[in-house]
C-alpha cells in the first residue's frame, strides 16, 4: 500500500505532523478502516480452499514486540524514541503497509512491530537486503538498525547492505545486534519466506512468484494465523506471531474456484471505471482540442480571406482611380488635335 504523515508523510502516509508526540500534544485519534488496495483475505478462511489439498504445510511462530505511534515519544522498553529520527528517511516516501489484517488504524493507533534481526530466517534477512541494494519494490518495508551500544542513544541510519552476494561472514554475524522496524503489513508481502526452512518444500515456499492471494493449483497461500497482543496495560509490548503457509494442488474433479474474492474484484472494478472516466475525460479534452483548432484554423482563414478581398478592394478602387486621372488627360489630347 506504499508508511507515507503521522511519521512525516511516510510510514505514515495520512497524517502531517506527527511521528509519536513529542510533549503534551493534542493526540491524534484515527478511525480504523480496511485499505482500499489490501488484497491479502486469510485464504485458510475462504470456503473454496476445501477444493485443495495441502501438498505441503508450513507453521511457525515468532516473537516480536507491538508498539503504536504514541511509543515514538517514549524510551525502551516501552517506547522508540531511539529510533524516532532514524525512521523519517526510511518511511517518508512509503505508504503505511497497514496493521493487522489490512486495516489502518490511522493516527496515534497505527502499529510498528521490532524483531531481532537475527530471529528472521536467512531468506527473510537475504530479502530485505536484496531489495535495498537494487531498490526494489520492497525497499523500505523493513528498516534494519544496529542496536546502541549505549543505552538511550540515538540510532541515525540504517545499515548499509554490501554489493557483494553472499555477504562476507563477518558481515552476517553482526545480524545479532540488528533489530528489524516495520509495519504489520510488511509481512504479508513475504509471509511464505518466514516458514520455508525446515518445511520439506523449501524451494517452492521460497519462491515468491508461486505466492499470491488467489487459490491456484500448484499455487502457494500464506497467512498469520494467530498474533496476540500486548499487555499495554502493564508497559509490556511482547506479542507472538504464528504464521501458516500451504502449497495448494487441486482436488480430483474439483474445478478452480473464483480468482479473487468479492471485495477484490469490487476494487478492482472501481479502479477499471476510474481509468475508464480518466480515458473518457481525456478524449473529451482532446476532441475539445481539436474543435478549438479547427475554429482557430477557420478564423484564421476568415483573416487571411478578409485581408485579400481588402487587398482587392484596394486595388480595384486604385485602378478606377488611375483610370478617372487618364481618361480627361486623353480627352484634353483629342481636343487638342481637334483644333489642329
Amino acid at each position: 500500500m506504499r508508511l507515507q504523515s503521522l511519521l512525516c508523510s511516510g510510514l505514515l502516509a495520512g497524517a502531517a505532523s506527527a511521528i509519536g508526540p513529542r510533549g503534551p500534544v493534542q493526540r491524534l485519534e484515527g478511525k480504523p478502516e480496511k485499505m482500499a488496495n489490501w488484497r491479502w483475505a486469510n485464504p485458510f478462511a475462504n470456503p473454496h480452499i476445501a477444493k485443495f489439498d495441502a501438498a505441503c504445510e508450513a507453521e511457525k511462530t515468532f516473537y516480536a514486540r507491538e508498539y503504536m505511534l504514541d511509543d515514538l515519544g517514549l524510551s525502551a522498553p516501552k517506547g522508540l524514541i531511539v529510533y524516532r529520527d532514524a525512521l523519517r528517511s526510511v518511511f517518508a516516501s512509503r505508504q503505511y503497509p497497514g496493521s493487522w489484517d489490512g486495516i489502518d488504524p490511522h493516527g496515534y493507533d497505527r502499529l510498528l512491530l521490532t524483531m531481532p534481526y537475527s530471529d528472521m530466517p536467512l531468506r527473510v534477512r537475504e530479502w530485505i537486503e536484496e531489495q535495498e541494494r537494487k531498490d526494489g519494490q520492497g525497499k523500505g518495508l523493513f528498516a534494519v538498525y544496529t542496536a546502541p551500544s549505549i543505552p538511550g542513544a540515538r540510532v541515525l541510519n540504517t545499515i548499509k547492505v554490501p554489493e557483494e552476494t553472499p555477504v562476507s561472514e563477518e558481515w552476517r554475524a553482526r545480524d545479532d545486534r540488528r533489530i528489524a522496524l516495520f509495519a504489520p503489513g510488511a509481512l504479508y508481502e513475504i509471509l511464505p519466506l518466514f516458514v520455508a526452512e525446515g518445511s520439506g518444500c523449501e524451494d517452492i515456499l521460497g519462491d515468491l512468484s508461486k505466492y499470491s492471494h488467489k487459490l491456484l493449483d500448484g499455487g502457494v497461500v500464506a497467512y498469520p494465523v494467530n498474533h496476540t497482543t500486548p499487555d499495554r496495560a502493564e508497559g509490556f509490548r511482547d506479542i507472538e506471531i504464528k504464521i501458516k503457509a500451504q502449497v495448494l494442488k487441486l482436488k480430483e474433479g474439483e474445478e478452480a474456484p473464483p480468482n479473487d474474492p468479492p471485495e477484490i474484484d469490487a476494487a478492482q472494478a472501481e479502479k477499471k471505471e476510474e481509468k475508464k472516466e480518466e480515458k473518457k475525460e481525456e478524449a473529451k479534452k482532446e476532441e475539445t482540442k481539436k474543435e478549438e483548432a479547427k475554429e482557430a484554423d477557420k478564423a484564421e482563414t476568415k483573416t487571411e480571406e478578409a485581408k485579400t478581398e481588402s487587398t482587392e478592394t484596394a486595388e480595384k478602387a486604385e485602378k478606377a482611380e488611375e483610370a478617372k486621372t487618364e481618361e480627361p488627360a486623353d480627352k484634353a489630347q483629342d481636343t487638342a488635335k481637334d483644333e489642329l
